[in-house]
């Protein structure tokens, strides 16, 4: 903490001020101050597709912290939007085994857990399904 002397016109006096200099955000910290001001402003009243856009931005963004941040995977609220994430595409890989075809961003999130799935037989194929299916950027 440091301290301010402030000197009003008053040789006599002085006031003391306490002041505490900030500290710059971490870039993990400011991105998920982004996606609870993104969670916050959703509007209830708008359609489904809106809430799962939003929904998506979060997952993306928690994706990206976890890749790019050392700690970024063990924060509680990056893990939380990518275990949520995860529960609901394996869920759909396991309602459709032979059928499901993960979109880019659900293989992105699965990906990036695939070394919970090592010789999981239907892992493999929803990844062979994903590439089969895969036409370029």
């Amino acid at each position: 903490m440091t301290m301010l002397l402030v000197n009003p016109q008053e040789s006599h006096s002085h006031y003391y001020v306490n002041y505490r200099m900030p500290t710059p955000p971490s870039e993990s910290s400011t991105i998920l101050q982004l996606i609870n001001m993104s969670s916050q402003y959703q509007d209830s009243t708008a359609p489904a597709v809106v809430s799962s856009s939003a929904e998506n931005n979060e997952v993306a963004q928690a994706l990206e912290i976890a890749r790019e941040s050392p700690d970024g995977a063990k924060d509680p609220v990056v893990s939380s939007i990518l275990e949520n994430a995860l529960v609901q595409i394996w869920n759909k890989v396991q309602a459709q085994p032979d059928s499901y075809v993960m979109s880019r961003d659900e293989f992105a999130v699965f990906n990036f857990f695939q070394y919970r799935f090592t010789g999981n037989k239907v892992a493999i194929a929803a990844r062979k399904r994903y590439w089969d299916n895969t036409t370029g950027p």
